[in-house]
């Protein structure tokens, strides 16, 4: 049977199923790539083999299912057909197959095996491949041609050569990790991950022009501007997640992402370049990966950023409304000339002040926030784009979900679409009687999301062991 797509087992978790061997077939003529995959597993009383799915892109992509059968030693038998199927994702996710095994029990043998055959950019560019695995699979084998300019790059694997073919076997059962490509260095892959982008992004519709003058309307400064415009993309388009091989670096025309209201990562950081260049500010699209590549490889590239002066920033879901590149995990990214570079995760401090002035006689407070690092991300997020209304019921969530007894009836606060200072924020208001007669007992203080220092100050009151009185 045939599918237009590519099938991989799914992460599920459980023990003890495992897989015991993998084997790979690569065959490459220079715009067509043909992979060949064969698994095989042993099913454990988990679950974690019922089914195997794979995201696919039909427009560049079609399998061949060869094989699929499972049970017990020498009771062997063929997933059915029915048990084989298509399914459409929800808007803005890709289609997958599914291949279920009905009956699985503990114990069963599977294999399956099909062909991936590529016609996309990326094939036609060159020969990549990655593979990465801890413990298991047992054993993985791949086999591809010995092409010139094979650039090479494994942990855990030995090298042969058969009849024009290179074979890499593992030998490592802790970590295998296998990078095969035939670029040359990364300014190849610069050009082969961002050559749509680059098209896209000279263009000039009508509403991408509007859209620049209502960002840089709204600010003087480059990186204010910036922001502003990384909120219209953010809160006028469906951000969709990076959807694989060469969907992701393939950007519609602007016009197109405009009307359709969508993006990729790629597309919305090109959206944002294209603003950016109308508003004469350079900001060039930067890929991004969380996997550092043994070799120039474009595999793992699933998030894009622009660069400008010096500073990165994101649009996409990763971020609040304000911009922020908050990078748990390092990242590496591909820099213009080709030069890749690592970002290390943030070291910012953590650190914030809460200022509580409090008049018991007149029955006010008003509390003045100053933030740092995580604490000044969070600030924005919470509050950053808000009308008046919104900013006092947000004031109130807050206050209310941290048992503080207060009632804000007044807001201010900072640009927070200005990166350039660090946010704060005023809340006043009165004080309530839902405490009772004992509503100063307790010294108030915000709940905040993350761990870090939050100095607190207590104005016109006496504070002494996390109580305070009149």
């Amino acid at each position: 049977m045939i599918f237009t797509s590519l099938l991989l087992c799914s992460a599920l978790f459980g023990s003890p199923s495992r897989y015991t061997s993998v084997d790979v077939e690569i065959d490459w003529n220079g715009s067509v790539k043909e992979t060949t995959v064969s698994y095989r597993a042993i099913a454990g009383d988990d679950g974690r083999f019922l089914r195997v799915t794979r995201d696919f892109d039909p427009d560049y992509m079609e399998i061949y299912v060869l094989n699929s059968t499972y049970g017990f030693p020498g009771q062997s038998r063929e997933v059915p057909e029915w048990a084989v199927d298509t399914l459409t994702g929800s808007t803005g996710w890709p289609l997958a197959v599914v291949v279920a095994f009905p009956g699985l029990r503990p114990g069963m043998t599977m294999e399956w095996t099909f062909k991936v055959i590529e016609r996309g950019k990326l094939a036609e560019s060159g020969l990549f491949y990655a593979y990465i695995a801890g413990d298991e699979p047992d054993t993985i084998t791949v086999s591809c041609p010995d092409v010139d300019n094979l650039s090479v790059g494994s942990l855990g694997f030995t090298e042969t050569e058969r009849r024009n073919r290179r074979i890499y076997s593992s030998i490592d059962q802790e970590s295998k990790e296998l990078w095969l490509s035939t670029a040359t260095d990364w300014a190849e892959v610069q050009d082969i991950l961002l050559e749509s982008s680059r098209i896209s992004s000279m263009e000039t519709p009508p509403d991408l022009r509007e859209a620049a003058i209502e960002a840089g309307a709204a600010g003087a400064l480059p990186r204010m501007r910036v922001s502003r415009g990384r909120v219209l993309i953010t809160e006028s388009l469906q951000l969709l997640p990076f959807p694989g091989g060469d969907a992701g670096f393939t950007v519609r025309s602007l016009q197109e992402i405009l009307d359709s209201r969508r993006a990729t990562p790629i597309e919305a950081a090109t959206l944002l370049s294209a603003m950016c260049r109308v508003m004469s500010i350079e900001a060039p699209v930067i890929p991004a990966t969380d996997i550092l590549p043994l070799v120039p490889s474009p595999l793992g590239f699933y998030r894009s950023f622009i660069l400008v002066e010096g500073e990165l920033e994101e649009p996409s879901e990763y971020l609040s409304p304000a911009g922020w590149v908050d990078a748990p995990d390092t990242l590496w990214l591909l820099l213009p000339g080709g030069m890749l570079a690592e970002l290390p995760p943030l070291q910012e401090p953590e650190h914030g002040t809460e200022t509580w002035d409090i008049s018991p006689s007149s029955g006010t407070f008003s509390l003045s926030i100053q933030t740092e690092g995580g604490f000044d991300r969070e600030l924005r997020r919470k509050f950053a784009g808000m009308n008046n209304e919104d900013l006092l019921l947000t004031a109130a969530d807050w206050f209310r979900s941290s048992s503080v007894y207060f009632y804000p009836d007044n807001v201010q606060l900072s640009d927070f679409f200005d990166l350039t200072e660090p946010a704060w924020i005023i809340i006043s208001g009165v004080l309530s009687s839902e405490a009772g007669e004992n509503w100063l007992e307790r010294a108030p203080s915000l709940n905040w999301s993350r761990e870090g220092v939050i100095t607190r100050e207590y104005l016109n009151v006496l504070h002494e062991n996390g109580t305070i009185s009149r």
